[in-house]
């Protein structure tokens, strides 16, 4: 997840959790860390998703011709 948060030029993607709910990381300053990295704070318009990240079982990037 912190590769895709750091990359050079963003491009937004989802987490999929294990329980099929799905977060869209739409800018990397929208995620924060707790000191250890297991939980993040994910700013999503007026609402906060926490997430254990023990709990994320996919990062979902998009297809080349959806970047487009």
């Amino acid at each position: 997840m912190t590769k895709a948060l750091n990359k050079r030029k963003f491009i937004p993607f989802e987490l999929v959790l294990d329980n099929a709910r799905v977060i869209r990381i739409k800018h990397p300053e929208c995620v924060m860390f707790n000191e250890a990295k297991t939980v993040a704070v994910v700013a999503d318009g007026e609402h906060l998703h926490i997430v254990d990240l023990d709990h994320v079982s996919n990062l979902a990037m998009p297809t080349k011709a959806a970047v487009r």
